[in-house]
């Protein structure tokens, strides 16, 4: 997402940065010679424990049917496949419990399988759909199989379907554009004859995993858990929503899913109310969705979950493997108080919680030791997401290209709004448990946030009792 560029913006970006550098400097820049198996980064462990506590269905894949018609050249789409296996160990990593904790081991290069399924000339895309969902919920051996798959689809009438199908133990969102990138341009040296250009990797996702068990043990890891008991002392354990049906009466975890426009015009406006105050305009859509929360429950004291890429390193940018992180944000409204006031106190919070953003989330959980809840999520329970990682589709020369996505079906958490520009708009993503929330009730929450966005962007400096709603 673009935001305003504004001396308050510029110093934001320089404190938090400053603060960035100097954990960095403490990290990992050289790459020793590794043993053949390693500890499972701390993202990984919690990708495999998700997975282990559904025995019957995958709940940490998502699968990209990608669309290709045109002049494809089958051979060098595997073998850029391969190259990409190649490239990005963690593509071709196993994961498998151990004596003292869940360890990765990396298998040798070698060619990938790309098979070729033709589909049926009457009810092909019915075929197709059907396939892309089995694969989504088809359990994986994590120990055994790589967590990639790449399947190839052939229409009667001669296109193509690259169905990839990818276990979130190996890549994060920020990871799928580079994979697309990666193997963008591979498949064009495969074409070609010409290198792929692509800049030489100075680690591999192995060698991070070891870094950061480094930096997160001893003191560096009690310096973090020390900041957030202190940040969570006395917060609640729980995110009022508008349930239809009581969390406690069932433990079942399906989902649906609604895809709602909000005006690129009304995010606009609250980007330049939070550059006036440097603030992002993330903490402007935290500040506003607490205060979206707040109105609904009258519950003042918000814990939501923020996503952060973890890649502060430059050697990861470029880096398949999964990174991610979920901070618990604390959020603290006070109706008195104008929403250029709440979003001053969410900028100074958020800084603070980003500099011990790298503390597992789950260590974090274990150290606050919050009440449990009767079919809830310990601590977080609701997340707020923003995609701008700057994704690209892939590009094949003389082919044209579509793109989408499937989900899986099911989520532990109550809910999940991730945010990204399309166009000239935004759209917003509700993920939500089905079983907790009809669709309409979901809608009518992304209505209420909407018109908080709006109110609170026109009228930044009335007191949140008297800005509307």
């Amino acid at each position: 997402m673009a935001e305003a560029r504004t001396p308050a913006v510029s110093a934001a970006r320089i404190d938090f940065e400053r603060r960035l550098l100097a954990r960095a400097a403490q990290a990992r820049r050289t790459v020793a010679p590794r043993p053949d198996v390693v500890p499972a980064s701390f993202a990984q462990e919690r990708m495999w424990l998700s997975d282990w506590l559904d025995p019957e269905a995958s709940t940490e894949s998502t699968v990209f049917v990608i669309g290709l018609r045109g002049d494809l050249d089958v051979a060098a789409l595997r073998g850029a496949v391969s190259d990409l296996a190649h490239r990005h160990e963690v593509l071709r990593t196993v994961v498998e419990p151990g004596r003292g904790g869940l360890f990765q081991r990396v298998l040798p290069p070698s060619e990938v399988p790309v098979p070729t399924v033709d589909l049926p000339a009457d009810g092909g895309a019915e075929a197709l759909e059907a396939f892309a969902r089995e694969q989504l919920v088809r359990k994986l051996d994590l120990a055994t199989e790589p967590p990639v798959s790449w399947t190839l689809l052939r229409d009667a009438d001669g296109g193509h379907h690259l169905v990839l199908r990818m276990h979130h133990i190996a890549a994060d969102g920020w990871s799928e554009g580079v994979l697309n990138r990666d193997l963008s341009q591979l498949y064009r040296a495969r074409v070609t004859g010409e290198p792929a250009g692509l800049p030489e990797l100075p680690i591999q996702y192995a060698d991070f995993a070891i870094g950061q068990r480094e930096r997160q043990s001893g003191d560096g890891l009690e310096r973090g858990l020390s900041y957030w008991r202190q940040r969570l002392a006395g917060a609640p354990t729980t995110v009022p929503l508008p349930f239809d049906r009581p969390p406690g009466e069932t433990e079942a975890l399906e989902s649906g899913t609604l895809l709602a426009r909000i005006p690129g015009a009304v995010v606009d406006e609250l980007e330049t109310t939070a550059a006036a105050v440097g603030a992002s305009g993330y903490m402007a859509l935290l500040a506003a969705f607490a205060v979206t929360l707040w109105r609904g429950s009258d519950q003042r004291d918000l814990v939501i979950g923020s996503p952060v890429a973890g890649r502060e390193l430059p050697e990861t940018e470029q880096l398949v493997g999964v990174f991610t992180n979920t901070l618990p944000m604390r959020v603290l409204v006070r109706p008195e108080e104008s929403f250029a006031q709440l979003l001053r106190r969410v900028r100074e919070h958020t800084l603070d919680d980003l500099a011990h953003g790298e503390v597992p989330f789950q260590r974090l959980v274990d150290a606050v030791r919050p009440t449990r809840t009767p079919g809830r999520l310990p601590l977080v329970q609701v997340i707020l997401q923003l995609d701008n990682t700057g994704f690209t589709e892939p590009e094949f020369p003389g082919v044209e290209v579509s793109y989408r996505q499937l989900f899986a079906e099911k989520s532990a958490l109550d809910l999940t709004v991730s945010l990204g520009r399309r166009g000239a708009d935004h759209v917003a993503v509700w993920k939500y448990r089905s079983a907790l929330l009809e669709e309409r009730t979901v809608r009518g929450l992304h209505d209420r946030f909407v018109a908080v966005v709006r109110q609170v962007a026109r009228r930044p400096d009335a007191t949140l009792d008297g800005a509307g709603g």
